[in-house]
């Protein structure tokens, strides 16, 4: 990595951590500076403003968010409940899945006036993916003919329950574990779509016994 990209992401880096700690009211240039371990005027090197540095610290977040997806979905490559599977794994990946992480997120998604900044670009990710699972499950429902509000109402609720997931993990990382909510998942699709219970279960199986059931910290 160039020196200056090198640069770019400490500072990104330090604005996630940041923002987690004193959430994005009390974010300023010099506390990320500080916390960069960089000088102010190097940050302003970098970055002219506050909103430009947390536009770059969104776009990194959701250009890292895509690297996981689609590591997931190649590593499930094959049917529609297998893609689903691999949709599921993403959205609770280590690297995504983080106290600091979902800080950034939900203070976008809190603050009125960031919202209207920065939602186009943040809402097409979020379209993106809830569409892709919306997508999958209408594959599936077609191959167990399920009729297509039934599979609609499904993706839907599990949009919701991922959602769900990842405020808890929010507001009370140390009781949350990842597994926990992919198990979570996969059991709702077990009670929604029986006909691919053998599917389901073998990946809850899968999880028991090769995924290790490691508590995330709030650090992850």
């Amino acid at each position: 990595m160039a020196k200056r990209d090198q640069r770019r992401q400490e500072l990104i880096n330090a604005t996630i951590s940041v923002v987690a700690a004193h959430g994005y009211s009390e974010t300023t240039v010099s506390r990320v500076a500080k916390e960069a371990g960089l000088s102010l005027g190097l940050m302003h090197f970098y970055f002219k403003s506050k909103d430009h540095l947390f536009e770059e610290t969104l776009r990194h977040l959701s250009e890292e968010y895509d690297l996981v997806w689609q590591a997931a979905i190649r590593e499930f490559d094959g049917s529609a409940p297998r893609r689903l599977i691999g949709m599921i794994y993403a959205f609770f990946d280590r690297k995504v899945f983080s106290h600091e992480r979902l800080a950034v997120w939900f203070a976008f998604w809190a603050d009125a006036k960031l919202r209207d900044r920065f939602r186009r670009d943040v809402v097409k990710t979020e379209q993106r993916y809830s569409r892709a699972i919306m997508q999958t499950v209408r594959e599936i429902s077609a191959e167990t003919k399920l009729d297509k509000a039934h599979g609609d109402l499904i993706a839907t609720s599990l949009i919701s329950m991922i959602d769900g997931f990842w405020l808890q993990f929010m507001i009370n990382p140390q009781a949350a574990t990842r597994n926990r909510a992919i198990s979570s998942c996969l059991s709702f699709l077990r009670l929604t779509l029986p006909d691919l219970a053998a599917v389901w279960d073998a990946e809850a199986k899968s999880i028991a016994q090769k995924r290790p059931r490691k508590k995330i910290s709030a650090a992850a």
